[in-house]
């Protein structure tokens, strides 16, 4: 049996390990931190008898190698599946527009959807009904060296459009701004959200926390496989010998005995463990990182009727109605990194107030702000350059993690395509021996 050691618990080192223990293969997987999930994991608030996760993390139809994760792991009935398409959006004052597709007609029920979204005025729809037949038809073209702003602008998309719907799109895809976005990843991302099936478009709501989706199911599926797992243990270095790692050492023990590692950690914690362990042969790429802000409002009464909310020039980005709290999140938000916790809070209430009459501060009972300074890497197109020329020299070592895939941005869809990848590449390895 075939021995593997996978160093991170989060979505790929996870998935990694079920995968891979999945084929009958002996897994031992560690983490550092004392908790499995990453950078998507669940809190308890006792005083509510409530559980909260870190971020608002968004899945979507489109997610085909998530949702197969997710039924290897017998999870996918703590989803909602809807048919569609279909996000309120709010201007200020409460008025409330649907961005809403039908399941018939694809895919020109995504066209009809845009025609009558009448939060923009109609040159704006047509402009982007244009835009997407171009992209349809237009599967070469080259956007590698351009920005999205410049796209865009080459395509005469109106300050409006760009405004109240390309901006809304890249940030929340992105979680970075339209002048630093790469082209050739949005591009990557609408193919795969408008043009992969009707429901490829749908946001996948989860019924119950992440860790309760999927960071326990997991943990449950390896413990049935007979997997190790461990918590609290970082690992310190590797010990190479030719092309090989045939050492791991953490603060806890020495590994020797593994046929493979896989590396599913942060890009930059790898880059720490290689430096210590005096390895400069591995080119990894250098990653410029964005902010997400999430803050979740318990209150005296819940007046939010619908699911969750885009806001249209807003300093909020998306609310999400957990019934027993809400959720607020701002992406691409650097800005806000200096910011108090009374600040934000004040801020949030204030966007509230304005979009949303049914909202009062007074009924804010209970608050928690939770800042994920380095969220997402930004998807610029450097990006794309730097993680093409990845390259490890060790046969044994095989790095998972959204960082991995060149032409997707930092999603849980990347994250866990990568351990499919990783799996792919040491049962090919296996297969040739």
């Amino acid at each position: 049996m075939k021995k593997i050691l996978v160093i991170g618990g989060g979505f790929a080192g996870l998935a990694s390990s079920v995968y891979l223990a999945n084929q009958n293969y002996k897994v031992t997987l560690v983490e550092s931190s004392p908790k499995f999930g990453g950078r998507a994991y669940s809190i308890s608030n006792e005083k509510f008898n409530d559980h909260y996760d870190n971020g608002q993390h968004i899945m979507m139809g489109c997610y085909k190698e998530t949702l197969n994760y997710l039924s290897v792991i017998n999870s996918t009935n703590l989803l909602e599946f809807p048919p569609s398409l279909s996000i309120n959006f709010v201007k200020r004052g409460g008025s409330l527009f649907q961005l809403k597709s039908f399941q018939k007609l694809y895919p020109f029920n995504l066209l009809e959807a845009i025609i009558h979204f009448k939060a923009l005025g109609m040159k704006s729809r047509i402009k982007i009904i244009d835009f997407f037949l171009d992209l349809l038809c237009c599967y070469s073209c080259d956007l590698k060296d351009k920005t999205v702003i410049q796209w865009l602008t080459e395509k005469r998309q109106t300050p409006e459009s760009i405004k109240n719907f390309w901006e809304i799109l890249v940030v929340g895809a992105l979680n970075t701004s339209i002048e630093k976005a790469s082209a050739q990843i949005f591009a990557e991302i609408l193919k795969r959200i408008f043009f992969d099936g009707t429901s490829s478009s749908s946001i996948v709501i989860s019924k119950v926390g992440f860790s309760q989706l999927y960071v326990e199911p997991s943990i449950k599926f390896l413990l049935e496989k007979g997997s190790d797992i461990t918590f609290s243990e970082s690992i310190n270095k590797f010990v190479a010998k030719d092309n090989r790692i045939i050492s791991v050492e953490s603060t806890k023990r020495n590994y020797t005995d593994f046929d493979y590692v896989i590396s599913a950690v942060p890009v930059y914690s790898l880059a720490r463990i290689l430096e210590k362990s005096s390895i400069i042969n591995v080119r990894l790429p250098v990653l410029n990182y964005s902010t997400i802000l999430n803050v979740h409002l318990w209150l005296t009464e819940n007046r939010f009727q619908e699911r969750f909310y885009g806001l249209l020039d807003s300093n909020i980005h998306w609310v999400f109605n957990h019934g027993g709290h809400i959720s607020i999140t701002i992406s691409n938000a650097d800005a806000y990194k200096s910011y108090s916790e009374k600040e934000i809070l004040d801020l949030i209430c204030s966007d509230l107030e304005i979009f949303f009459p049914i909202f009062n501060s007074s009924l804010v009972e209970d608050f928690k702000v939770i800042r994920e300074k380095r969220a997402t890497f930004v998807p610029d197109s450097k990006s794309i350059i730097d993680r093409e020329e990845i390259e490890v020299p060790f046969e044994n070592l095989i790095l998972a993690g959204d960082y991995t895939i060149p032409t997707l941005p930092s999603t849980i869809e990347s994250a866990v395509l990568s351990a499919h990848n990783a799996k792919e590449k040491i049962l090919n390895q296996i297969g040739h021996l």
